[in-house]
This record gives structure tokens, sequence and C-alpha cells, in this order.
């Protein structure tokens, strides 16, 4: 089964319609989006963020954009191992 970059749907299910329309997909969130998601509360504590903040005043840039960065660089890898 060949999947999108991003994995796809994480919860793909189909919308119903009243009144007897044809019912239309639902797709939410990616699989990458919610991996990245599931990494936040562990990047957000102990090491990780202080590793975060570190980067982010030697870069001089928003230590939330180098979470978010590093959020999206493990859900890749997850994807990628994922594919194997």
């Amino acid at each position: 089964m060949e999947l999108a970059k991003d994995g796809g749907s994480a919860f793909p299910h189909e919308r119903t319609a009243p009144f007897g329309r044809p019912a239309t997909p639902a797709n939410g969130m990616t699989l990458r989006d919610y991996f990245a998601a599931q990494i936040l509360p562990a990047l957000a504590s102990g090491e990780s963020i202080r590793a975060c903040l570190f980067s982010a005043a030697e870069n001089k840039v928003d230590p939330r954009e180098v979470a978010a960065k590093l959020a999206y660089a493990y859900a890749d890898a997850m994807l990628a191992e994922r594919a194997k």
C-alpha cells in the first residue's frame, strides 16, 4: 500500500450527509501531524526542552520553533521507519 509522504489521514472516516446525500470523506489531521503532536509533551520536559532553549538562544530563534521542527523531524523518522 502506497501512502502519502505525510502518512495519509490519521483517522479517516466518512461523514454522513443528511437527506440521503452521498457521504463525504473527513480525513482530519495527517499521520505526520499526529506523530508530531504525540512527541511534543516529551519535548516540553526535561533535557529536551533545555536543549531546545540552548539551541534557540545560540541561533536567536524562538524555542517553540525549534521544538516544532524537532517534533516534525521525529514524525518524519517514524514515517520512514513505518514504510520499511
